[in-house]
């Protein structure tokens, strides 16, 4: 199918601004440095970054339980940067910088201009839910950008009548499926704008939103092969949300969570919800949005699920934005910076612990720091779980020193949760410890090597010693470790040494997992 002739609005709207790319260079770059020159250096790795970084140590991209891009990601930063704190940063800081150049690049595509760029930049930075992402190595920021270039490929397919901009879409749809599988949600969700907007509809009937459909899966084969390979362990995962952290959100907590995530970042999508009568590229953005938000609540997901359909919201709002009167403008704009300071701790970690504790009081921010299971936390459960990682591993590597050496060369170190053992895994070598093992998701698929654990060592919660009385011949709890700040499950922690297995764990192992959550 060939380019369609475009209207006079569409040719105004779609044609790229002149100049410019030295204010998308400055823009980005700040986006970029932002998060890495502001965090506090008392904040540690958080869970999932150790979790990611030992799935990066076992990368197999066509066997991994869990789509490989994040794997990947961790595996090159730690080979090139190293296995500092600000390291594993980078990558998700340069992912946040990339989602603020599309979004520019899109606005510049759509005829919007310098006050536009500002305003998108703005926003980028006034959400919480698109700041804090940038911050941490997991799948979120890159699960983000890739949802956004699936929705700006049918939106400029639309806007300029080219559906060749369809690869655009199919490309970042097997990109998000390399990274989570919500990308199959996104697909859904583009089902709506494909039939509503007419442009769309007649371009279905030519090959290029095929050979975009062909690309996604080609792209999308290590994911699907993973899961194959180890029985579908997604819908297991997915089980165990469901019975845990989403069985308390109904659709009313669902909706009412999302102008909370979105900040000062509202008002422009909120100007894009209303520019949807008179602007195609608008149109899209929000079918895609309102359609997404639909499936996610259907569905039961995490209300920060729905986030991806707000960029593109936001490209077109702060074009809005920036043809309404220079009043309006400069109102907009104060109450957007001010939201976006007082915010700013909320999505990066400026502030220390303590800090940052009195300061979510004095907000009164009883959500954001709540965890996924409910429970109201002093800290926002993503900082909670950025403390206490090196305190825990040190003090399991003093009692690991006091085993002999014939038990040291046998002996298993476990880890009862992902977290754990992936603290266990991130320090090992600097603390003297074998790599740990665990029953916990993806490592246990890794298994527990060629060591018999007649003496095994075991951090978890008190409860791990009846559980490993059952296992072994005699058991000892030997240390304990204690963080009120921690989530619950991590502020009463107790090391356990175990020797004589009542039969053989390589044998057990199997049956003992995968424990997912």
């Amino acid at each position: 199918m060939t380019p369609q002739p475009q209207s006079p609005d569409q040719k105004i709207a779609s044609r790229p601004v002149p100049g410019g790319t030295t204010l998308v260079v400055a823009l980005v770059a700040l986006r970029a440095v932002l998060p890495l020159a502001t965090i506090d250096p008392a904040w540690e790795f958080h869970r999932d970054e150790l979790l990611y970084s030992a799935m990066g140590d076992h990368f197999q991209p066509m066997a991994m339980q869990f789509p490989p891009l994040i794997a990947a990601v961790a595996a090159i930063s730690k080979s090139v940067l190293g296995t500092s704190v600000w390291a594993a940063r980078v990558p998700a800081a340069l992912a946040g910088a990339a989602l603020l150049g599309a979004m520019l690049l899109l606005i510049r595509r759509l005829g919007g201009g310098a006050t536009a760029m500002a305003f998108a930049a703005l926003a980028s930075v006034a959400a919480p839910v698109l700041l804090r992402p940038s911050v941490l190595l997991q799948p979120v920021v890159f699960d983000q950008l890739f949802a956004f270039g699936a929705v700006a490929g049918v939106l400029l397919a639309a806007q300029e009548r080219n559906p060749r901009w369809w690869l655009l879409t199919g490309l970042s749809l097997g990109l998000g499926a390399l990274t989570k599988f919500s990308a199959a949600f996104y697909a859904v969700a583009l089902i709506a704008p494909a039939v509503t907007v007419p442009d769309l509809r007649r371009q279905l009937l030519g090959r290029w939103p095929w050979l975009a459909a062909l690309a996604t899966l080609a792209l999308a084969v290590p994911s699907l092969t993973g899961q194959i390979t180890h029985g579908w362990p997604f819908l297991a995962q997915l089980g165990t949300l469901r019975s845990g952290q989403l069985d308390r959100i109904g659709p009313g907590e669902f909706l009412i969570e999302q102008p909370m995530l979105l900040g000062a970042a509202l008002l422009p999508v909120l100007v894009g919800l209303g520019s949807a009568r008179r602007s195609v590229a608008a149109r899209v953005a929000t079918s895609f949005a309102l359609a997404l938000l639909a499936v996610m609540i259907i569905l039961g997901g995490k209300a920060y699920y729905a986030v991806p359909g707000y960029p593109a919201l936001i490209a077109v709002g702060a074009i809005g934005l920036a043809r309404a009167r220079m009043p309006i403008r400069w109102l907009t704009a104060g109450a957007m910076a001010t939201m976006a300071a007082l915010v700013l701790p909320m999505g990066i970690p400026v502030l220390g612990p303590e800090a940052m504790a009195r300061y979510a009081a004095k907000l009164g921010v009883t959500e954001a720091v709540r965890t996924n299971r409910g429970e109201v936390l002093a800290l926002p459960q993503d900082y909670a779980d950025m403390l206490g990682w090196r305190r825990m591993a040190e003090e399991v590597a003093r009692v690991w020193q006091r085993l002999t050496p014939a038990e040291q060369a046998d002996a298993l170190l476990v880890g009862s949760n992902y977290g754990e053992a992936g603290a266990l895994a991130m320090y090992h070598r600097e603390l003297g410890l074998p790599y740990p093992v665990s029953t916990a998701g993806d490592f246990h698929a890794w298994g527990i090597g060629t060591r018999t654990g007649q003496v095994t060592l075991l951090i978890g919660r008190p409860d791990a010693g009846e559980a490993l009385s059952r296992l072994f011949a005699k058991v000892e709890e030997v240390a304990r470790i204690e963080d009120p700040r921690a989530v619950p499950e991590q502020r009463d922690l107790r090391v356990f040494v175990a020797r004589g297995p009542k039969s053989s764990l390589a044998d057990l192992w199997a049956t003992l997992g995968p424990r997912w959550g």
